[in-house]
C-alpha cells in the first residue's frame, strides 16, 4: 500500500494536471474526460458521468466516461427531478455524497440498480455560488474504497474546476450561438446559413444529392412595420420564424438573411413535387393578417426556388438565382406567388441590369428631358395647366416614354428612382418659375411615384427645391399621385399631403377610377383635383358604362368640392360628350401632344395674342 507521502504527492500531481488541462484544453468534453478520469483514478472507480441542470430545471445525463456503449445509449439525455437520487441529494446539500452500497441506498434509482451500479460518489458543481450539476464517480466492477476527508477535499476541488470549465464552455456556446444566429428569431443568420449552404453543396457534389433553396420575402411587411411600429414588426418576424419551424421537415435548414427575407434549404428526390409541396405549406402558413391602425393588413410571402445542381453548382450562384426567382414571384400579379428559377428569368434580369445602367448613365450625362402636355379649359380651349412628362431621347432620335423604364427603376433601384424624381421636380419647378417670370399663370403638374412620395426625405427635399424659387407661387405646383400610392400607407400619405398643402402645394389623384379608393379614404385626403382615367374616356361617347363612371366621378368631385381633369381625350366627340356631362378641363392628343418647353412657350404666346386681339 502506498505511503501517505506518496499518496499526497500523487494527489498534488493529479490536481496540477487537472488545473493545467483547464488552461490548455479548449474542448470541454476533452477536459471532462481528463478531470473525471483523474477523479475516478484517485478513488479506484471505473466510471464517471456528468449530470447537469437543463433548461427545464431537471438533472440530465450529458457526458460519460468508462461506461459501456449500451449504458451510454440508454442514459445519455436521461432526465430526472433535481431532488431525486444521490445526485439530487448532493445538489441540495452542496456536499459530496458517498454511497458504498448503491442498491441498498433508499435513494437508489431502479434504472441504475438494473445497470449493475454497485457504489457511487456524487460531487456537486457550482458556478457563481449557484448549483449547476453533479459529477458522479461510479463503481461497477472495481473494489469500492471509501475516500477520506483529504481525498474528498481534493475531489471537490476537481469538481470545482469542472464547474468553471463548464461555465466557460457554456459562455463560449452562447457567444458562438449569437455569432451564428439572429437575435430576434433565433434562426441561423446570413453568415451561418451560407456556411450550411456551402456544406450542402459540397455534400451534393460528393454524394450526388439534390437540394432546393427557397428565398422567402414578406409582401406587406413594410406597411406593418411603418404603420404599427417596430415592436409589431418584430413580433411578426418572430411569428414567421415559428411558422417556418412548424412546416419544415426533419433535415431542412431555415435562416433569416435580414429584414423580412428568410431562406429554406431542403434535400429532395422528386423535382419539382417535393419543393413545391413544402413551398405551398410555407405560403399557406405565412399568409397572415396583422392588426394595424384599427384595421388589418394582409401579409404573405413571395417565394423563389432554385435547384442544386441544375440552377447553380456553387452556393453564391444558387442563392442569387433563388433571389431572382423570388423577385419574379413578387412581380407576378402583385406577389404572394411561388416561382421556380429558369433561364428566361436570368435573361430578363440581365436586360434589366443593362437598362438600369443605361438610365443611370443618361441621368449622369443630363440626357433626360421634360415635355409638357397642355391641360385646356373648354369651351375656350386656353391652356391653364400642363403636365410634366419625362422623356428619354434615343440615339435614333426617338423619345422613349417613361412607361418603358420607370416601372423597372421603381421596382429595383430606390436610389435611382429618387434621383429621377428629384430631376423631374427640379426641372419642372425651374420651368414653372421661368413661365411665371414671363407672366403666364400656369400650374405645372408632376407625377410622383408611391415609393418616392412615401419616402422619409420627400418633404424636406421638396422644401429645399421650392426655396430655390422664392418668387414662384406655391400653388403653381401640382403633385399627381395615383390612388394606389395614396392607399399604400394612408396615414403616411395624409401626413405628407397635409404638410405639402401647408406649403401651398396642390394635389391631384391621377387615373381616378382605375384603383380602389373609397369615398371615405378620399374624404381624408387633401385633394384639389381628380383626373379621370383615360380608359373611361376612351369608351365615350358610345359606351354607356364608361359614361356612367364619368358621371359618377364628376358627382363625387362636386360633392367634395374638387376639380376634375379628363385624361386621354383624343376625339372631338369625346370632348363634346365630356362638356355635356359637365367636365371643362381636358388633356389629350385631341388638343396637343406633349411638347418641349420651347414649343409650349410659343403656344402660350399665341394664346396670349389671341386673347388680346
Amino acid at each position: 500500500m502506498p505511503s501517505s507521502q506518496s499518496s499526497a504527492s500523487t494527489a498534488i500531481q493529479t490536481l496540477r494536471q487537472v488545473i493545467e488541462a483547464l488552461s490548455l484544453e479548449a474542448d470541454f468534453e476533452a477536459f471532462f474526460r481528463k478531470a473525471a478520469g483523474a477523479a475516478a483514478d484517485l478513488v479506484g472507480a471505473d466510471a464517471a458521468a456528468l449530470i447537469l441542470l437543463n433548461a427545464d430545471d431537471l438533472l440530465e445525463y450529458q457526458f460519460f466516461l468508462g461506461v459501456p456503449d449500451a449504458y451510454r445509449d440508454q442514459f445519455l439525455g436521461f432526465c430526472f427531478d433535481r431532488h431525486s437520487g444521490v445526485a439530487g441529494q448532493a445538489l441540495a446539500t452542496r456536499q459530496p455524497v458517498f454511497v458504498p452500497d448503491y442498491p441498498a441506498h433508499p435513494g437508489a434509482m431502479a434504472e441504475f440498480v438494473a445497470s449493475g451500479l454497485r457504489a457511487n460518489l456524487a460531487l456537486p458543481l457550482h458556478s457563481a455560488g449557484e448549483p449547476i450539476g453533479v459529477l458522479v464517480v461510479s463503481w461497477f466492477k472495481n473494489a469500492v474504497h471509501a475516500p477520506d476527508e483529504p481525498l474528498l477535499a481534493l475531489l471537490a476541488t476537481i469538481a470545482a474546476q469542472l464547474g468553471v470549465a463548464h461555465q466557460r464552455w457554456r459562455l463560449e456556446q452562447r457567444l458562438q450561438h449569437r455569432a451564428n444566429h439572429d437575435d430576434l428569431t433565433g434562426l441561423p443568420n446570413r453568415g451561418h446559413f451560407l456556411e450550411r449552404l456551402r456544406q450542402a453543396v459540397a455534400d451534393g457534389k460528393r454524394y450526388g444529392r439534390c437540394y432546393a433553396l427557397m428565398v422567402i420575402d414578406l409582401d406587406g411587411f413594410k406597411a406593418v412595420n411603418d404603420r404599427a411600429g417596430h415592436a409589431v414588426g418584430d413580433s411578426l418576424l418572430r411569428e414567421v420564424a415559428e411558422g417556418l419551424r412548424e412546416v419544415i421537415r426533419g433535415g431542412d435548414v431555415i435562416g433569416r438573411l435580414g429584414g423580412d427575407e428568410f431562406v429554406l434549404l431542403m434535400e429532395y428526390r422528386r423535382w419539382p413535387e417535393e419543393p413545391a409541396t413544402v413551398a405551398a405549406r410555407v405560403l399557406a402558413r405565412l399568409s397572415l393578417r396583422v392588426s394595424v391602425a384599427g384595421g388589418t393588413t394582409a401579409v404573405a410571402p413571395s417565394i423563389g426556388i432554385a435547384s442544386f445542381p441544375d440552377d447553380g453548382d456553387e452556393a453564391g450562384t444558387l442563392l442569387a438565382n433563388a433571389d431572382l426567382a423570388m423577385y419574379e414571384a413578387k412581380r407576378r400579379r402583385g406577389g404572394r406567388q411561388i416561382c421556380f428559377f429558369n433561364q428566361s428569368i436570368a435573361q430578363a434580369v440581365r436586360q434589366r441590369e443593362l437598362l438600369l445602367e443605361q438610365v443611370e448613365q443618361a441621368l449622369a450625362e443630363g440626357r433626360f428631358v421634360l415635355h409638357y402636355q397642355p391641360i385646356v379649359d373648354l369651351p375656350g380651349g386656353n391652356t391653364v395647366a400642363v403636365e410634366a412628362l419625362l422623356r428619354w431621347p434615343q440615339p435614333d432620335g426617338s423619345l422613349r416614354p417613361p412607361g418603358t423604364f420607370i416601372p423597372e427603376v421603381e421596382r429595383h433601384s430606390r436610389r435611382l428612382m429618387l434621383a429621377l424624381g428629384r430631376y423631374v421636380l427640379t426641372s419642372a419647378l425651374a420651368q414653372a418659375a421661368a413661365w411665371h417670370r414671363d407672366g403666364y399663370e400656369l400650374a405645372v403638374a408632376v407625377n410622383v411615384s408611391a415609393r418616392e412620395f412615401l419616402e422619409e426625405g420627400f418633404l424636406s427635399g421638396l422644401i429645399e427645391l421650392l426655396a430655390e424659387h422664392p418668387d414662384l407661387p406655391r400653388e403653381r405646383l401640382v403633385l399627381e399621385i395615383t390612388e394606389t400610392a395614396a392607399l399604400e400607407d394612408l396615414p403616411r400619405a395624409q401626413a405628407v399631403m397635409q404638410s405639402c398643402r401647408a406649403l401651398g402645394v396642390r394635389f391631384a389623384i391621377d387615373d381616378f377610377g382605375a384603383g380602389h379608393a373609397s369615398l371615405a379614404n378620399l374624404r381624408e385626403l387633401p385633394v384639389d383635383r381628380l383626373k379621370i382615367d383615360g380608359a373611361f374616356v376612351a369608351g365615350l361617347p358610345g359606351a354607356s358604362g364608361d359614361r356612367a363612371v364619368v358621371q359618377a366621378i364628376l358627382a363625387v368631385a362636386k360633392a367634395f368640392g374638387v376639380g376634375v381633369v379628363a385624361e386621354g381625350v383624343e376625339t372631338l366627340a369625346q370632348s363634346q360628350m365630356l362638356q355635356e356631362l359637365g367636365c371643362r378641363l381636358m388633356q389629350g392628343y385631341h388638343f396637343a401632344r406633349p411638347m418641349p418647353a420651347s414649343l409650349l412657350g410659343e403656344r402660350l404666346h399665341a394664346e396670349r395674342l389671341a386673347r388680346s386681339a
